[in-house]
């Protein structure tokens, strides 16, 4: 696998799992306070701009299930399977006292290696977690062989502006600002979210991530919120030439 300058964290990727690791349960809290109380509503308009009706749900880097959750809710009984992958263990498991079962499962592993049958799943999640992964080209590309032809990839995560001023505003809201609110609201956790903006700093700028997801699937929506300090992107993989 490659990361760091090719896209993801590369070598920083432990430290990450380690430091959203120690957030454990406190995990929602955290993200309502650094979205300043906007953690739910965006990963709703997420799933609900997404399109998607029902089938087989992977939620790819589920961390504690937050998401999963919330697609629960939206699609019902019209989420036929729903899959959360984490590489934590621990994450994992608080993931499985919040989703209900018996029609999910979670399975333990990196995207990169995604343990799914080539065009296997109907539709992807990721809200938070895309800029986390190791290898962002390896992990494109599992996820385009997993996904069916025509398929939704649903992208909810912290986005880099292209412009220069919107980038230094959010820049300094991940270094300093961020920090500040979770030290205010809860206490010790503030070690923890500092790791944020390290991988800020890691993130392409939005046009070049679209590029680079172009080469696996096709662009159909954009959303951009929080003076474009996030973003929804909601991409479909092409059906072969002579498909339809």
């Amino acid at each position: 696998m490659t990361g760091g300058e090719s896209g993801g964290l590369g070598d920083d990727w432990a430290s990450v799992v380690r430091a959203i690791e120690a957030l454990g349960p406190k995990y929602p809290a955290v993200n309502r306070v650094i979205s300043l109380g906007l953690d739910r509503a965006i990963r709703i308009l997420g799933i609900r701009l997404s399109g998607v009706r029902g089938g087989k749900v992977l939620d790819a880097g589920a961390g504690d299930g937050s998401l999963s959750v919330y697609i629960q809710e939206e699609l019902g009984g019209r989420c036929g399977f729903l899959v959360m992958l984490d590489p934590s263990e621990r994450m994992i498991r608080l993931a499985m006292t919040r989703v209900k079962r018996p029609s999910s499962d979670a399975v333990i592993g990196v995207l990169e290696y995604a343990p799914f049958r080539p065009s296997s799943i109907g539709s992807v999640f990721m809200a938070f977690a895309l800029r986390d992964v190791f290898s962002l080209p390896d992990s494109l590309e599992r996820l385009a062989s997993i996904l069916k032809p025509g398929g939704v990839f649903t992208v909810i995560d912290l986005a880099k502006p292209d412009g220069s001023l919107a980038k230094a505003v959010l820049s300094l809201y991940w270094r300093i600002v961020a920090p500040f609110l979770v030290a205010s609201a809860l206490m010790k956790l503030w070690r923890e979210i500092r790791m944020i903006y390290p991988t800020y700093l890691l993130l392409p700028t939005e046009s070049e991530l679209i590029r680079r997801l172009a080469r696996y699937f096709r662009l159909v929506r954009v959303r951009r919120l929080l003076l474009g300090g996030v973003h929804i992107l909601v991409l479909r993989r092409p059906h072969a030439q002579g498909e339809e």
